[in-house]
């Protein structure tokens, strides 16, 4: 590789806080709200015009239930989100039949509006590029917006940006994949619109699928056996050049709350590699999925009834990524700790979404546990979000410490928003005691949690 040398130069210092997320996405957001309304001064830097990430920028608005029985909602600001959702016309709640589904754009409202609310500060179009420590402590970063190169000072920071960038930028090891280094596949997301959707169910009904129901649920479950009933179309069409076999590899869809005649697409799905966040694969993936998204669009209008007036009305600016870089925290959840309905004294998140591995080697034979219905549910511990060797710095989402079998189970967003929550109290604790992010008992954080309204 060659190099070239920067000049060292000052920095705007753009000011100093409490806490300091970097990424404000589906835990980031949460991490926000919970770390404002423990009275800190808080500020959130996100890349993009707006707050949710995958949720929002990426447009995965199926929010995948956890599975736990009576207990649908996985914290208390999880559930407060939903419930405001429901109350705008633009959310159906875990306790519904569509499981958490919302509208994207509405949730960018949302959560502007709760993390302000809470007394946050954020800081939009704004990019970390670099992370200034002291011995084992965090003590600035650097970020680049549009007022050029500054830097933040700040007494805690958590880690929400997806890949671990925060512990990156800090040269700390990382993991990403499977054994082989491979990561998950990725997506990107679109939706349609004017969409007769009553007609579309009826058709997919005469082809034998069952259990299809008309608004405001639609789902078509994705391509994975010879047996789905849209199979013979897709494969003719490829025969014939309209479709690609790539478009055939995943499908499905999702209706939208308060928007009766639009579906979200779940694809296409655009394979992987070994760092997929590489800058120039994921430039490579936004101009394939688009191509593949048009060649789709095309297909639906055409051959599949409903979609005769429909028209693409949205492409994800982010592609849909599962997994990449993951932190070495204090501990490290593993698959074993998943299927065997692992219970942990600082948990401070609960589900019992399986393992879900869309490219990649399981690398192991696993076997759920039999355990009674009341405990089929296994937890995160706080010690999987303390990021070893730095005193000062969280991590939450899909960049939490994990082996690659449990992050596949842990990375939907109810857990990933449960982290967050636990991170700004955390944040509380420790600033309180004065102490590094370790020396925070992970109990203390779950009961906090309890005291707000989380079933954990």
């Amino acid at each position: 590789m060659q190099y070239i040398t920067l000049e060292e130069k000052k920095v705007l210092l753009y000011g100093s806080y409490d806490v300091i997320i970097v990424g404000g996405g589906t835990a980031g957001a949460v991490a926000a709200i919970s770390s404002g309304r423990e009275g800190l001064k808080t500020l959130v830097v996100e890349q993009f015009g707006s707050l949710g990430g995958s949720q929002t920028v990426g447009l995965v608005n199926p929010m995948m239930h956890n599975k736990i029985e009576g207990n649908p909602y996985s914290s208390s600001i999880d559930e407060e989100i939903c419930e405001r959702m429901i109350q705008i016309g633009y959310g159906s709640g875990h306790g519904g039949p569509n499981k958490g589904w919302f509208d994207s754009q509405m949730l960018k409202v949302v959560l502007e509006e709760m993390v302000i609310e809470a007394g946050c500060d954020i800081l939009y179009h704004t990019s970390l590029i670099d992370v200034l420590k002291e011995e084992e402590k965090i003590k600035a970063i650097i970020i680049h917006n549009k007022d050029g190169i500054s830097a933040v000072k700040g007494s805690y920071f958590i880690d929400c940006t997806g890949d671990g960038d925060v512990a990156y930028y800090l040269g700390l090891p990382l993991e990403s994949g499977d054994k082989n280094g491979m990561n998950q596949a990725l997506s990107l997301r679109f939706q349609m619109t004017n969409i007769d959707c009553d007609r579309f169910g009826e058709y997919l009904e005469s082809l034998g699928q069952e259990g299809t129901t008309r608004q405001p649920l639609l789902h078509t479950a994705a391509v994975r056996g010879k047996d789905w009933v849209l199979n013979p179309l897709f494969e003719e069409k490829i025969e014939q050049g309209v479709l690609e076999p790539q478009d055939l590899k995943y499908f499905q869809i999702f209706s939208v709350p308060g928007k009766p005649r639009d579906l979200a697409f779940n694809c296409p799905e655009l394979g992987a590699k070994k760092n997929i966040v590489d800058a120039t694969f994921l430039t490579q993936k936004q101009i394939e999925g688009k191509k593949a998204i048009m060649r789709l669009a095309s297909f639906l209008q055409k051959y599949v009834p409903g979609f005769e007036e429909a028209y693409i009305s949205d492409i994800a600016p982010m592609l849909g990524i599962r997994e990449s870089r993951r932190v070495i925290a204090e501990y490290r959840l593993t698959g074993k700790d998943i299927v065997s309905y692992a219970k942990f004294e600082d948990g401070i998140a609960r589900s019992n979404y399986p393992i879900d591995i869309h490219n990649g080697d399981q690398e192991e034979d696993l076997e759920y546990s039999e355990v009674g219905l009341s405990e089929q549910y296994y937890e995160i511990p706080y010690r999987s979000l303390v990021v070893d060797g730095i005193d000062n710095l969280l991590a939450a989402g899909r960049c939490t410490g994990s082996d690659f079998i449990a992050q596949s189970a842990i990375r939907i967003q109810q857990v990933c928003r449960a982290m967050g929550e636990a991170t700004g109290i955390a944040a509380a604790y420790a600033l309180e005691k004065k102490i590094p992010f370790r020396q925070v008992e992970g109990k203390e954080v779950r009961a906090r949690m309890r005291e707000r309204g989380g079933e954990i």
